[in-house]
């Protein structure tokens, strides 16, 4: 439930709704405003791309992230970044970590 909850949050401040899509250019807003790459410092932006290429041709709109397409790339971002941690913790870890970085963006 607090996952659900936190994820919720989350999209809405990203302005990704259940049944809304998220094209590339949105995705990289979502990378750059997240700080994803501060979370994830191993991770690259081609790293990033490919991952968004390979779950977008994973679903039926191959050209945009569905709501469910989105959080799947979410959850694994999030064992990608504590893979010792079940995944609820994983990603509520992962998830506080990018509250963190959009509210020091708001601030700024």
């Amino acid at each position: 439930a607090v996952v659900s909850t936190q994820s919720t949050g989350f999209l809405k401040k990203s302005s990704l709704r259940k049944g809304s899509m998220l094209g590339s250019s949105g995705f990289r807003s979502f990378v750059r405003t997240c700080r994803v790459l501060d979370i994830l410092p191993t991770v690259t932006n081609a790293d990033l791309d490919l991952l968004y290429i390979s779950i977008c041709h994973q679903s039926d709109i191959v050209k945009c992230l569905t709501f469910l397409s989105f959080y799947r790339l979410i959850l694994t971002l999030a064992v990608r970044k504590f893979p010792e941690l079940s995944l609820y913790e994983a990603l509520k870890g992962f998830l506080d970590r990018c509250f963190e970085n959009v509210a020091v963006a708001n601030r700024g």
